[in-house]
């Protein structure tokens, strides 16, 4: 509790600073024609939550969570990756490149797939490697209106404090400081936004996130089955969106306004669109992951039930419609 609080209160001026000097440090976002917003607004945020959350990370590591440290670490690298699209606009060929060696090393270093032949072992890895970087992408596209991706991260690292409660105090310890960086973040990215996110912080989140999955994956604490279950809104929307755009034909590679969050915003503005996406997480995909971790066995049912409506719900919405 305390260290969420320390690390929220840290990040709430941090965000303050930055969106202060936005200007001076080219962190500025002017509306265009994909955009969910009409005024120019400071962007770069998430560098709060990567200087809070990386430092609570090194930390850790500092008192023997290793893996921590390691994923705040890429997370960070990521990051610096990210901030450096917001100013210069790095080609895709480049930053593709750079997740995957990221999401490659997380896989390497945390070594979250059970032993195995050598043939099927590299397979798994490669899945997972492309997933990953899937994760990492899908997580920047649906950062598009105000709080819709910072409350996600909150949700999802809360879910996941709440499933290894009882385990590894530090690595609690460091859920909870990077949910109160988020949520300090947040006190500015509220509908309506006084700063945004960016590439910077949805990069470090996303990998954050993914690292966190592997390593209590890895250890036994939490199933792969129920990680997969508590991002299943942000998945089913990107994912049916990509999906459906290179169906019919449509620049699937090109920035767009065609998720169903995208939609639904249009009609029904920020704040209830963020919300909305918030109690699904939680009244949804929360108690599924909980029943899926305590009876991993019931993953076969447990994933379709989750994923099912979701899917007809984002599809409904128009995911993937010009």
């Amino acid at each position: 509790m305390i260290a969420g609080i320390v690390a929220g209160l840290v990040a709430l001026a941090l965000t303050e600073l930055v969106r202060r000097n936005a200007v001076r440090l080219r962190l500025v976002q002017i509306p265009n024609h994909r955009s969910s917003h009409t005024i120019p607004t400071p962007a770069g945020g998430g560098v709060a939550i990567a200087v809070v959350a990386t430092l609570a990370g090194l930390a850790a590591g500092f008192f023997g969570g290793t893996d921590l440290a390691v994923i705040a670490g890429f997370a960070a690298a990521l990051a610096v990756v990210g901030y450096a699209d917001d100013v210069l606009d790095i080609s895709a060929r480049w930053r593709f490149l750079i997740q995957f060696l990221v999401v490659a090393g997380l896989v390497w270093i945390i070594q979250p797939l059970a032993p195995a032949q050598p043939l099927f072992a590299g397979l798994a890895g490669a899945v997972l490697v492309v997933a990953g970087v899937w994760w990492i992408n899908l997580y920047n596209f649906m950062d598009g209106i105000d709080g819709i991706a910072g409350s996600q991260a909150i949700a999802i690292l809360g879910c996941a404090l709440w499933l290894v409660h009882g385990g590894d105090p530090i690595e609690a310890l460091w859920i909870a400081a990077t949910i109160g960086a988020v949520a300090g973040f947040l006190w500015f990215n509220w509908p309506p936004a006084r700063i945004f996110l960016g590439d910077v912080g949805s990069n470090y989140l996303a990998v954050a996130i993914l690292g966190l999955a592997l390593h209590t994956s890895a250890e036994g604490t939490v199933s792969p089955a129920a990680w997969a279950i508590l991002p299943a809104v942000f998945v089913t929307d990107a994912t049916l969106t990509l999906l459906r755009r290179m169906l019919t034909g449509q620049s699937w590679f090109s920035a767009h306004r065609s998720h169903a969050y995208q939609h639904l915003s249009r009609r029904w503005g920020h704040r209830p669109v963020t919300l909305l996406y918030l109690a699904l997480t939680i009244a949804w995909c929360l108690p599924l992951a909980l029943w899926t971790n305590a009876d991993p066995a019931m993953a076969w049912l447990t994933l379709p039930l989750a994923y099912a409506p979701l899917l007809v719900f984002v599809f409904v919405s128009k995911a993937g419609e010009a």
